[in-house]
């Protein structure tokens, strides 16, 4: 199996959350696990929110990032071209995305083959990636 990880499914990773045991098993049981080059800015952006509003403590804040940097090498890491660009585009225009999320779905949506499950925590996003046709593993229910 091949997963696509959303941010919001590399969070319950690195941080503990109803939905981690979830999102470990989704990683464990993938041969493959890709995510867009975005997910490290987005994933560190979301670590330090993490750290301002006291979900984490301040000081856990440099093994959090670690723990990041240590899952984002082992990622296998789509880049940001025009062609997946002006596909997120389109895809958050047609499903009322933000930005990120319409890239991370217009990146697993070049990836797709066989296997390939698409693991994500926002609901909108888990049901935009379902309308284009992509099996789904939802580590969450927010929106």
């Amino acid at each position: 199996m091949i997963a696509y990880f959303d941010t919001s499914a590399v969070i319950p990773l690195i941080i503990s959350e109803p939905t981690s045991a979830q999102a470990q098993e989704c990683w464990s049981a993938s041969e493959r696990v890709a995510s867009a080059r975005i997910v490290y800015a987005e994933g560190h952006a979301a670590l330090a929110q993490a750290a301002r509003i006291g979900r984490i403590a301040a000081d856990a804040l440099p093994a959090a990032v670690s723990r990041l940097l240590d899952l984002y090498d082992r990622l296998e890491i789509l880049e940001i071209s025009d062609v997946l660009v002006r596909r997120a585009g389109a895809l958050a225009e047609l499903h009322a995305l933000r930005g990120y999320d319409a890239v991370h779905l217009a990146a697993a949506d070049l990836i797709r083959e066989a296997g390939l499950v698409f693991v994500a925590g926002d609901e909108g996003l888990c049901g935009a990636a379902e309308s284009i046709g992509l099996d789904v593993a939802r580590t969450g229910g927010n929106r």
